[in-house]
């Protein structure tokens, strides 16, 4: 039994135990040395011992480009499909992607246990696999076990354990220090002190326990001093070997480390007989520990480093078969980039990269596509078999932006294009491919002068490229929101589409067209473009395709208030793209939030909270964050609001004006309830002409509510027209006759008229729109309005009817400020929204001084405000009684409080702690 581990190697027991009844997956993680192989390869041998199939992979610290390099030994990957032609290269992922999971499930059949250590160290590939497996597990049979170290990592490795560690499927198995008694029980030939001293030293760590322990190490020593020493103790060549283990994700053949040793067997046996190289069947000669590797090779000076590689590629270049896998590839390129042989590193980097291609490995076909492009000027000579340089920028910039790394993508094409190529084609060719890019990040104007030089690069004849040029135009010119100049681009892009059977830029020409005309009401003829740019999308298997279709369809379903349809539509596409990707596109961030806001404004917010716990982690550009801010104000949720604006931010520096209006929207409400009125006003009116240069009324809508309450509510008339004026489009919308009643009952309420009739319009117009909170927040309005304005016992019913119109909505809505509102106004007006009549007045009387008779909840209403100074008639507008009632209430409180005059009544009223004004 492993010492300090008991409870970890039990837990892995119970999982490899239970394989009959189901699958699941382990990560074990922690520092280095910690332990993790150890304990992995304890419970493979277990599962062993009971017949289980093991298969094993591994990454190494420069194998992150290797496809699939953490599951080339353990599945043979990274073929591709003799034969196989697909409409797109994320369908050929998904083939392959597919192939793998049967093969695995094969395995399963059995049980089987699938390892794979240091996945921190792993290819984009691998982990998009792993991921992918987490969450479709074989039904049963299969344990999943993985090594990760809890160190320094980038934030996309660090963001893909996130995620896992998320999934239910997913058990987590971290690894602590060895307490001082286990330690003593790990060093049981060593005395009290020398443990004491080694435990001061190491922090409980195994691995550096007993390196510290052997031979006498002095425990002031470091791991990496201790592990120096143990290198230092053997010849150059032999640290050759130890280095080699450093720079391949498996173990080492004998060919390798004689190469790596420059052809000398007995410094491949000093390494051996040293115990820093160990020999495993079936799997190679490896480091003794990965820390090892590691510090072997960083030793090594520049020079040593560079014949290591040089030896290893002459090695792996010599064994390759007929038909290599694309990690076997990527091993050589990289050995040949690393030993700086520009021209082997040229010629294998687009080697690797055709593999990664054949083999389906997006990511890495275009990392390698991108060493070859940054490797050009370097080589002296060029294959024929070598594209340009520009010619390789654009495979990897087209191949990074397929797996969502897009600014990458970006990053390879800055510049002049015309300087990088004498060829029309390939410039042509980068234009276009930047132009998308550009306006898939937000950077339109970049987008549009690509368009430009694109029309300046084409011959009129040539009426293919035209077709692919005014797509991207009109796809352009729709982001930042000219929708006056789309339709022109986006029908020649149709036609010219059709004529030469260019699917792609007919569905790009139909998702574009379907924006527009859902944007001017159109929605039959939106939903036709929408749903023929899906079906297009869907058949032709391109994910952003698919991705930008679900956007513009589920845009229209929440226009039309069918939130049903708009969380269907969002299911099938989430599915079609992550069967393509693996992952999650960033348009998906679109389409939730189209989902958030349905089931928002449809009142169902514990779905829209449920809906958003239910997705994979997001991108961080902030699209259904600043929805969800909706949701947390309304549920009174603050901190929760403020989160989720933080993780916006995002939006307010992108260029297009309908998410600088919704991150604008945002803002203006969380400082609207939180008592910031006037400044809510003041946002409201700033963004408000970028909201309008949008030309999309629902965006316009929501700001413009929110800054009609912020006017009304510092009482300021004029800055309220400006802003109806400003975002007069909200009013030619479905929503136009809810929203026209709104100005104006929000017009009365900033000249101080309370006009309770366009409430009770709107009222009715939120009802039969299917919008219940918006709809309670026009019955408390009109509550007001009558209480307000209109006297008699008459209006006091009607008002009492509107309140507990308003409670019954806002109480299923589970909407606590709103709520509060109104048992602020029942309150204050004497009214029983449960029973819907007059109450009467029972509250707890507050005694007066000692013989005095108490008061009553109204007489205490009306001595805070007697005490504030307030007239009669003042009184009784701000409790929504006559100035005569009030008149008899201040007469009743100076009789009850002994007291001839207002003033004493008010020392009193301070004296009692009852000077404080109430509030509506």
């Amino acid at each position: 039994m492993l010492i300090g581990r008991e409870g970890e190697l039990a837990l892995l027991g119970e999982l490899t135990a239970g394989l009959p009844k189901g699958s699941a997956v382990a990560v074990v993680r922690g520092e280095a040395g910690i332990g993790k192989t150890t304990v992995v390869r304890a419970a493979v041998a277990d599962a062993d011992s009971v017949g289980l199939r093991i298969l094993s992979g591994a990454c190494a610290p420069l194998s992150g480009a290797v496809a699939y390099g953490g599951l080339d030994t353990a599945l043979g990957v990274g073929r591709g499909a003799a034969g196989e032609v697909f409409t797109s290269v994320a369908a050929g992922r998904a083939w392959a992607v597919e192939s793998m999971m049967r093969t695995v499930g094969e395995i399963a059949e059995g049980g089987a246990v699938l390892v794979v250590e240091d996945v921190h160290w792993a290819d984009v590939s691998t982990l998009d696999f792993l991921a992918h497996l987490s969450r479709n597990l074989p039904s049963t049979g299969l344990l999943v076990l993985l090594t990760w170290r809890d160190e320094d990592t980038d934030a996309e490795h660090a963001r893909w354990l996130g995620e896992q560690l998320r999934i239910l499927s997913v058990t987590d198995v971290p690894l602590r220090p060895l307490t001082l008694e286990e330690t003593a029980r790990q060093l049981p030939e060593c005395s009290t002190e020398v443990v004491a001293a080694v435990y001061a030293r190491s922090a409980g760590n195994p691995y550096l326990n007993a390196e510290l322990a052997d031979g006498g190490a002095e425990p002031t020593e470091s791991l990496r001093q201790v592990l120096v020493s143990r290198l230092d103790a053997v010849g150059l060549p032999a640290r050759m070997v130890v280095a080699a283990a450093a720079t391949l994700g498996r173990g080492l053949t004998d060919d390798e480390m004689l190469a790596a040793a420059s052809g000398a067997a007995d410094a491949v046996w000093e390494a051996c007989d040293a115990g820093l190289v160990v020999r495993e069947p079936g799997r190679g000669a490896m480091a003794r520990h990965p820390v090892l590797a590691e510090v072997a090779y960083e030793e090594l000076l520049s020079r040593d480093r560079r014949q290591l590689h040089s030896r290893l590629a002459g090695c792996l270049e010599s064994v390759l078969p007929e038909r290599p896998s694309a990690a076997a590839v990527a091993e050589v390129a990289g050995q040949y980039c690393r030993a700086e042989d520009a021209d082997e590193g040229l010629v294998w980097s687009v080697r690797a990269a055709v593999a990664a291609e054949q083999g389906y490995a997006i990511a890495e076909a275009g990392h390698w596509y991108a060493v070859a492009g940054s490797l050009w000027g370097s080589a002296r000579t060029a294959s024929a078999d070598v594209p340009e340089k520009l010619s390789l920028l654009v495979s990897a910039a087209t191949y990074l932006s397929a797996v969502g790394q897009t600014d990458k993508a970006m990053a390879l094409l800055e510049g002049d294009l015309t300087a990088m190529s004498d060829t029309r084609e390939e410039v042509l060719r980068a234009a276009l491919t930047r132009s998308w890019l550009g306006t898939t990040v937000g950077d339109t104007v970049q987008a549009l002068r690509d368009v430009e030089l694109a029309q300046r690069l084409v011959s009129a004849d040539d009426e293919p490229t035209w077709a692919r040029i005014c797509a991207c135009q009109a796809m352009a010119l729709g982001t930042c929101s000219r929708w006056d100049d789309v339709e022109a681009p986006a029908r020649i892009a149709l036609e010219l589409g059709a004529k030469y059977s260019d699917h792609r830029t007919i569905g790009k020409a139909h998702a574009v067209l379907g924006i527009g005309a859902a944007l001017q009401g159109l929605f039959s003829q939106a939903l036709g473009h929408d749903l023929t740019a899906l079906a297009i999308a869907h058949k032709l298997a391109e994910p952003e395709d698919l991705a930008m279709a679900g956007v513009a369809l589920t845009d229209v379903y929440l226009r039309l208030g069918e939130p049903d349809r708009v969380a269907r539509v969002a299911r099938f596409v989430g599915r079609g793209v992550r069967r393509l990707m693996l992952g999650r596109h960033w348009l998906e961030d679109l389409i939730d939030s189209n989902v958030v806001q349905a089931l928002y404004e449809s009142g169902r917010w514990d779905e829209a909270v449920a809906w958003m716990s239910e997705r994979s982690a997001p991108s961080d550009l902030g699209f259904f964050q600043v929805m969800m801010v909706h949701v947390h104000l309304a549920r009174g949720d603050i901190a929760a609001a403020e989160q989720s604006l933080r993780h916006a931010e995002s939006l307010n520096e992108r260029d297009q004006p309908r998410f600088l209006a919704s991150y604008g929207e945002g803002q203006t409400l969380l400082l609207l309830r939180t008592g910031h009125a006037e400044q809510a006003l003041e946002l409201a009116l700033s963004v408000a002409d970028t909201a309008r240069a949008g030309a999309d009324e629902d965006v316009e809508g929501g700001l413009l509510l929110a800054g009609l309450e912020a006017a009304a509510a510092v009482r300021a008339p004029d800055r309220l027209e400006r802003l109806v004026s400003r975002l007069g489009g909200a009013t030619k919308g479905r929503t136009r006759a809810a929203v026209s009643a709104v100005i104006d009952g929000e017009r009365s309420r900033a000249t101080g008229a309370f006009e309770p009739d366009p409430w009770l319009i709107a009222a009715r117009e939120w009802s039969v729109l299917g919008r219940p909170y918006e709809e309670a927040q026009a019955h408390l309005r009109a509550a007001e309005a009558f209480l307000t304005s209109r006297p008699g016992a008459a209006a006091r019913r009607t008002a009492a009817e509107e309140l507990i119109a308003a409670r019954r909505l806002a109480e299923r809505l589970r909407a606590v400020p709103l709520l509060e509102q109104i048992g602020k106004l029942a309150r204050l007006a004497r009214i029983d929204t449960g029973r819907g009549t007059t109450a009467d007045d029972h509250a707890e009387a507050v005694p007066g001084p000692a013989g005095q008779p108490a008061l009553t909840e109204r007489e205490q209403q009306v001595l805070a405000l007697l005490a504030d100074g307030l007239t009669n008639r003042e009184i009784g507008k701000a409790l929504f009684m006559s100035p005569k009632t009030a008149s008899v209430h201040v007469t009743h409180i100076l009789d009850k409080l002994g007291v001839q005059t207002r003033v004493q009544a008010a020392a009193i009223a301070a004296r009692l702690g009852l000077d404080q004004r109430p509030s509506v």
